[in-house]
Order: C-alpha cells, then sequence, then structure tokens
C-alpha cells in the first residue's frame, strides 16, 4: 500500500534546496497543506484551500524548532475549521481575505523573488533576507500579495518606526526601501494591483548626513585603545584608521586580496560599495598590521596569493568575518574615554573615514587623491565626460597620501599619551 503521509519530520529535514525556484511538498495527513521550500533554504508551511472556486493560500508559518509539523498540522486543522463556518482566516485582525489566481501570498512570492533577484546576484542578499524574514513577513506575510495597500504600507512602517518606545526612523526606512523593492518586481505578476504600494505611502523622511570628525586627541585615543585590543577587533579598527576604507570592505576582506610584494591591498569590485575595484596601497603602518593580522591568523605572507579564505575570519567557518563586533565596539569605545579622561561625545566606525578624509585635508593631501583613496566616484574629475575620459588611478598618489597620513597618526599617538599613563 503506497505512503500516504507525504510529510514526516524525517523527510523534513532531508529535504535539499532546488538550484532556483521553489518546491512543494503535500501532506497526506492534512488536506491542503504543504511545505514549500524556495532556493535559500527557507522551509514554509503553507494551507492551500478552493473557497468558492477561486484558490486561497494562507502562509501557516516558517518550519522550525519552534515550529514544527505538528505545531503546522494543529494550525492548519483549525484554519479548515474557520473555513468551513465561514470565517475569514487572515492572520490580522481587518486584515482582507481575498480569492486569486495563481497570485499568492507576499510571502510565497518573495521566495521566488528572493531566488530570482537577490540570492548570488546582491552583495546584500543575507541583510536584505534578515530584514524581510524579521519585519515584513511577521507582519504581512500571509496576505495575498495584490490586497496591500499604500494605507497598509504606513501602517506598517510606522508600526516599526515608533511602536518600540523608541525612535528607529532608520530601520522603517531601511524596511520601506526593500517593500518597495520587491513590490517594483512583483508588480508585473500582479494584475489587480495598479500600482506600487509603497508609492507616496508615509516613511520618515531621512535623516541629516553625519559630520561627526574625531579630534586629534580621540584619534590618538582611539589608536591606543585598537593595539591594546589587538587581533581582531584591535587590528580591524587600525586598518579602518591607517587606509580610510569601508568596515564592510576590511571586514570581508581575502587573504588573496593582499600584495605583500607591491604593498597593496585590492579590494574587488564585487565587495566595493560603488562597484568600482580599488588599489589601496599600504603605508609601512598597515603593512605591519596586515602582517600581524596574518600571523594571528596562521597564515604566511608569501601564500597569501593562494589563500581565498576571510582574513579575519570566524572561529567556525573561514568563510564568515568575525562575529561579536558590537560587544568589541563597546569595549574600545569605553577604552577610548578612559584614556582620554572624559567621555568622548558618540561616534561610529563610520566616522573614522570621514576623520580620515579631513585629516588628508589638513595635511595638504589634494581634494581629488583624497577622493580616490575613499574610491568615490564625485567630484569635478569624475563626473559627467570628465569621468569617461579620466581613467587616471592615481596610486602613486594615493601611496604618497597615505604614507603621510601614517605617519600623522603615529605623530598624534606621541604627542598625545593616554591620560592615566599620565596620572600614573
Amino acid at each position: 500500500m503506497a505512503n500516504k503521509v507525504g510529510l514526516t519530520d524525517a523527510r523534513i529535514a532531508g529535504l535539499k534546496a532546488p538550484a532556483s525556484g521553489q518546491i512543494e511538498v503535500a501532506d497526506g495527513i492534512v488536506t491542503g497543506l504543504r511545505l514549500r521550500m524556495g532556493a535559500s533554504g527557507t522551509k514554509t508551511y503553507i494551507l492551500r484551500k478552493r473557497v468558492q472556486g477561486k484558490w486561497l493560500n494562507v502562509t501557516i508559518g516558517r518550519h522550525g524548532p519552534n515550529f514544527t509539523l505538528a505545531h503546522a498540522r494543529r494550525k492548519a486543522r483549525d484554519l479548515l475549521v474557520d473555513v468551513e463556518q465561514g470565517k475569514s482566516i487572515a492572520r490580522k485582525p481587518g486584515a482582507k481575505k481575498k480569492g486569486s489566481k495563481g497570485v499568492g501570498t507576499v510571502a510565497e512570492l518573495y521566495e521566488t523573488y528572493l531566488a530570482q533577484q537577490i540570492v548570488g546576484k546582491k552583495r546584500s542578499a543575507n541583510e536584505f533576507d534578515r530584514v524581510f524574514r524579521k519585519y515584513i513577513e511577521p507582519e504581512l506575510g500571509d496576505r495575498l500579495a495584490d490586497s496591500i495597500t499604500r494605507s497598509d504600507v504606513s501602517g506598517f512602517v510606522e508600526k516599526i518606526a515608533f511602536e518600540r518606545g523608541k525612535e528607529t526612523l532608520t530601520m522603517a526606512r531601511i524596511v520601506y526601501r526593500h517593500l518597495s523593492t520587491f513590490y517594483s518586481w512583483a508588480l508585473t505578476r500582479l494584475e489587480h494591483l495598479p500600482a506600487n504600494p509603497c508609492r507616496d505611502a508615509w516613511r520618515p523622511k531621512r535623516s541629516e548626513p553625519r559630520d561627526r570628525v574625531l579630534s586629534d586627541r580621540e584619534v590618538a585615543a582611539l589608536w591606543q585603545a585598537a593595539v591594546e585590543d589587538g587581533y581582531p577587533f584591535g587590528h580591524l579598527v587600525q586598518m579602518l584608521i591607517l587606509t580610510a576604507q569601508r568596515r564592510g570592505e576590511v571586514l570581508d576582506a581575502t587573504c588573496d586580496e593582499f600584495d605583500f610584494k607591491g604593498k597593496v591591498w585590492t579590494v574587488p569590485g564585487d565587495r566595493a560599495k560603488n562597484g568600482k575595484a580599488n588599489v589601496v596601497p599600504l603605508s609601512a603602518q598597515a603593512l605591519e598590521v596586515v602582517t600581524d593580522i596574518f600571523a594571528a591568523a596562521g597564515i604566511a605572507p608569501e601564500d597569501a596569493h593562494r589563500q581565498s579564505q576571510i582574513l579575519l575570519a570566524s572561529k567556525v567557518t573561514s568563510t564568515n568575518s568575525v562575529s561579536g563586533l558590537s560587544k568589541a565596539w563597546k569595549r574600545i569605545r569605553a577604552s577610548v574615554d578612559e584614556k582620554l579622561g572624559y567621555e568622548a561625545a558618540h561616534f561610529t566606525m563610520h566616522d573614522i573615514r570621514r576623520t580620515v578624509a579631513t585629516g588628508l585635508q589638513r595635511i595638504g593631501i589634494p581634494l581629488v587623491v583624497s577622493e580616490a583613496v575613499l574610491n568615490h566616484q564625485s567630484g569635478s574629475a569624475m563626473a559627467g565626460v570628465a569621468g569617461v575620459y579620466h581613467r587616471h588611478q592615481y596610486t602613486n598618489e594615493k601611496r604618497e597620501a597615505l604614507a603621510l597620513w601614517g605617519r600623522e597618526v603615529l605623530l598624534l599617538v606621541a604627542k598625545y599619551p593616554p591620560q592615566d599613563s599620565q596620572e600614573e
């Protein structure tokens, strides 16, 4: 006799994600219950029920330790009872239940979007998926994709911005942007949706650009705190100070990006924010820090070109960068205050980059060179037609600029010893 169970815990555990698109496995115990898996590997329970001649798809929940097959079957049975009694089975009170031919819910359509547009195509794929799973899916995931309105989006984004008792405007803007991007893609698949529901919906205004620049004394204290903290986070901060590159570019740098003989670090275009490869000359100070990192990682500099692993790698897996950055940054910031003898005004890791750019200007580096160091595609030298014909990479000029800056950092460290050492 054929096995009609369909879904079992063992079968679910052994499912392999498809290379593209998604797969579904029907349950043989509860009619209409299915497990869907996309290319991302996420397993989601759905209930498919024909109501008044139209198919209704409802996302029940994501498979995991806290929501197992048994939980899904129990919830599916409750929903089916509601259908038989003529009740709406939309998750949120007031949400519209709307029949649809092949449209599906936001969560279902997202799995296709993730496979086709995000995974393997965007550097921010993991972060994009995290935002969707944490914020969008719990609120809108089980709604039919073509039933979302502008007021739904406005209320949802406003809730993120203010519901936690404190303003989280930045995250609200991020969620709005992700949702809008998703619907721009989905719109051609939603026959009954006239426009992107995010258009003209409420979202927080963009915050004013930050202008925090560390003082010379603060730069010295930060360097001293980083030296004391050592590998890996202290070295990360030292590299930010000496190279002016972005935090993610340093964190995700692989060993084979470093050329010790040529004394350069090449950030490839697929990791650079603007998509343009950036050759970063290593000053004597930066080369010393990189050498220390390689030593701490147990990799010989002469083997760098043969190692594709992340240099500041997690202890768990060499394919991920080191974790625990937030905790380490708090520790380093506390150390900075101790060395200053007072509590410095708030600053972030990104403010280091602005500080270095300001420092380069102060020591006489031409703007076009400091912009090249930052890998900015801005300014008159890079704009319009000039940007098409001016292909000079300023490698020698960047090398001289970063060498001068490296020496300047050490001069500041010597000029401003830690406050606690002065008191001893």
